[in-house]
């Protein structure tokens, strides 16, 4: 399966024309359960100031996960040392019911901005992320990854 999904990230970043400068994945979700207390941090430096660049938040779950929304939390730790809470409910579903994650097979990526076209200043980050799914653990979950992404 983590073949599958190496090859599935792969692939989408081979389709666009951006420069990947970081790209992380957690993938040790026991028993495919994301727990509500489990946060995962992501810490990353950038080399060089961005003009235009993208976080994007990549969550993987199993095909036909049960719910058509999802709640989380992230708080993305700048060089400068301020920190911004940013709150999304991912998408998993249209109003008709249709996926809107990428699936092969029963595996389902969805790609979701948590910063888009922003400056982004050299130095060290931190991301931080967790499910607020209103039970002890959100069922389903396979991954959870950041990408930094730039045009230029």
């Amino acid at each position: 399966m983590k073949k599958l999904l190496l090859l599935a990230t792969l692939f989408a970043f081979a389709s666009c024309d951006n420069t990947v400068l970081y790209n992380e994945t957690a993938e040790d979700f026991k028993d495919n359960r994301w727990l509500a207390t489990d946060v995962k941090n992501f810490e990353f430096e950038l080399a060089r100031d961005i003009n235009a660049g993208d976080i994007i938040m990549k969550f993987s779950h199993v095909h036909d996960p049960q719910f058509t929304t999802i709640p989380v939390e992230a708080v993305i730790t700048y060089p400068s040392g301020e920190k911004e809470n940013v709150a999304l409910n991912l998408e998993l579903k249209d109003k008709e019911g249709n996926d809107l994650s990428e699936c092969l097979g029963d595996v389902c990526d969805l790609f979701t901005p948590l910063k888009e076209n922003s400056k982004l200043s050299k130095g060290k980050y931190n991301i931080a992320i967790r499910n607020s799914f209103p039970n002890i653990y959100l069922p389903n979950a396979i991954t959870v990854g950041i990408s930094v992404e730039t045009d230029n």
